[in-house]
């Protein structure tokens, strides 16, 4: 759906959806692991990835239920973005674009919003910048793992993305031109037998497929994708991020692979293959798993356009 500047005050509603009993058991485990400064993690994107979740639950600040967590959380990880340190931790450009995403999102929904303004002002600039590093013609347009990286990454390129059009829809000035040259290079990584890799020329993967399809959606290239995506099964590598995308891009996704795997305590556990789910821990595959089993509600609606 198209999106508007005002797309912040479908967050400030009141949920009206039944909230699933995995959810529900999620956000209540998340809740348990956020310490009293308000972050859960040395990792930016660990401190922004569980506030996106409770957003995408329907919980707000200032509201009943979890909404004092939800303030803490935006409130800590604005106090980190004041200072530049939106890639700590090892989180590098992942972390910045986590946190540029939930900084527009929140932008309008606390006291604090005009210094939130401010430092998502200076956290586009950041990504801008980034895109704009020299990285000749096969990787031009995307984004690497580091701010000066010459070399871009579908995985990262996706984020950055998806940051840039929910501050775009918060009011900040985002040049057309940024959408464009990535999607010129998620395109490039396409594979000529279907599928995404993470670089042009490299082997496509069902998460990797997921995120590029979702990116290009919020790019406004949805009329060269198709509404398929392909049987994610739990030994995937990347199986959260590929279920995460598939829901929020509204094509194949059975709830039934999460529901079915969820931990005693309201975790999620990590998938067997994979190294970089494994190092981010349950806080990251807990986040997404709720951020794939809320995406129809369009909490976060910056996932559900297509122009």
């Amino acid at each position: 759906m198209a999106m508007k500047a005002c797309l912040l005050i479908l967050l400030l509603c009141p949920a009206t959806f039944a909230e699933s009993n995995e959810v529900a058991r999620g956000l209540h485990w998340l809740a348990t692991q956020q310490h009293a400064d308000g972050s859960w993690s040395t990792n930016a994107a660990l401190n922004a990835l569980p506030v996106l979740a409770f957003l995408s639950a329907g919980n707000v600040p200032s509201a009943q239920g979890y909404g004092q967590v939800v303030d803490r959380g935006i409130r800590y990880v604005e106090s980190q973005a004041a200072i530049g340190a939106t890639t700590n931790g090892g989180a590098l450009m992942y972390g910045h674009a986590v946190t540029t995403l939930l900084l527009a999102e929140a932008s309008g929904m606390v006291k604090c919003g005009t210094v939130i303004h401010l430092s998502l002002n200076k956290s586009v600039d950041f990504i801008l910048r980034a895109q704009a590093v020299p990285k000749g013609d096969i990787h031009d347009g995307g984004w690497g793992y580091f701010p000066d990286s010459t070399d871009s990454h579908l995985a990262v390129t996706v984020w950055q993305v998806a940051a840039l059009r929910a501050a775009r829809d918060a009011g900040m000035q985002v040049p057309r031109e940024a959408f464009e040259r990535a999607a010129h290079y998620l395109q490039r990584c396409e594979h000529p037998r279907g599928g995404f890799s993470d670089q042009p020329g490299g082997f496509p993967t069902r998460g990797r497929t997921a995120a590029a399809m979702l990116a290009l959606r919020i790019c406004g290239r949805s009329e060269t994708l198709t509404n398929t995506c392909p049987t994610v099964t739990w030994d995937d590598e990347y199986f959260y991020h590929a279920v995460f995308f598939c829901a929020q891009a509204g094509i194949s996704f059975d709830e039934r692979l999460l529901a079915k795997l969820q931990n005693a305590d309201g975790s999620w556990p990590l998938p067997p293959h994979s190294l970089d789910e494994a190092e981010a821990g349950p806080l990251y595959t807990t986040s997404l798993a709720i951020l794939a089993l809320t995406a129809k509600d369009h909490y976060l609606p910056v996932f559900s356009v297509s122009d």
